[in-house]
């Protein structure tokens, strides 16, 4: 199992497409995949729960993986927020 702590920078909050995108790239692995924020833990490939999580500026996100393919989906995770959302300070 691998985590990663990162901290939020949104100050506009996230919209609906990025998130699809993001459960989008989840999904792609066979490991199980959360995000979890002080109040809540959801499964990164639910549109629904990553919905509802509901991420704000200065939030510290915890992204966990756990399976074989654990690696590549923490990368590929961490890439997305930082490159293509710019939500990593």
């Amino acid at each position: 199992m691998m985590k990663k702590s990162i901290k939020i920078s949104c100050p506009g909050g996230l919209e609906p497409r990025p998130i699809a995108e993001l459960v989008q790239v989840a999904s792609k692995y066979e490991s199980k995949i959360y995000l979890e924020t002080d109040t809540k833990r959801v499964n990164a490939k639910s549109i629904m729960g990553m919905m509802s999580l509901n991420l704000a500026n200065g939030d510290l996100l915890t992204v966990s993986a756990d399976g074989n393919d654990e690696e590549g989906a923490m990368q590929e995770i961490q890439s997305f927020l930082k490159d293509k959302l710019n939500l990593v300070s």
